[in-house]
C-alpha cells in the first residue's frame, strides 16, 4: 500500500511545517519571556482546567506535545513558581498541578506573544476558507484517533 503523491506531499508538509513552527514560537517564547512552549502549553492546560487543577495523568494526556519527561516538566513549572502539586484529597494516592498566580501571571504575561506568532507563522499563510478546511481535516482526524 502507498499513499498517493497528493497524500504524501501533505503528510510531509504537515510533518515538516508542524516542526519548523513549534520551534519558531518556542524560540519566541523564550527569548521574550524566558519560557519554552512546553512550559507555556502546560500552563495553557492548568489554566482552563477545572479549578486550574489537573491530575498528573490528565496533563500528560492535555499536553500538545509528548508526555515524555512531564515530571521534569512539572519540576521545572514548581521551580518556577508556576504550579504546586497536591495530594488529591479524593485519592490520596494521585497527584494534583495546580496552577499558581505567578503561573496565570506568566501565562498572560506570554499570551500576546504566541498569539503574535501563531498569526503570523501560520493565520496569515492561509486564507479564511483554507483555515476552514484545515480545521475540518484536523478535526476529522481528532475524531479517528478518538480524542
Amino acid at each position: 500500500m502507498s499513499l498517493s503523491r497528493e497524500h504524501d506531499a501533505a503528510w510531509r508538509g504537515f510533518l515538516r511545517s508542524s516542526a519548523l513552527l513549534l520551534r519558531v514560537l518556542d524560540a519566541e517564547l523564550r527569548a521574550e519571556h524566558g519560557m519554552a512552549h512546553r512550559t507555556y502549553d502546560a500552563l495553557v492546560q492548568l489554566s482552563e482546567a477545572p479549578e486550574q487543577r489537573l491530575h498528573m495523568k490528565d496533563l500528560a494526556d492535555a499536553l500538545v506535545h509528548s508526555p515524555s519527561g512531564l515530571t521534569r516538566l512539572v519540576d521545572g513549572l514548581e521551580r518556577d513558581g508556576y504550579a504546586r502539586r497536591e495530594t488529591d484529597p479524593a485519592n490520596r494516592r494521585a497527584t494534583l498541578v495546580v496552577l499558581t498566580p505567578a503561573g496565570l501571571a506568566a501565562l498572560e504575561a506570554a499570551w500576546p506573544t504566541h498569539v503574535r506568532g501563531v498569526q503570523r507563522h501560520f493565520a496569515d499563510q492561509m486564507s479564511a476558507e483554507q483555515a476552514h478546511v484545515l480545521a475540518e481535516v484536523f478535526g476529522a482526524i481528532r475524531t479517528s484517533l478518538g480524542d
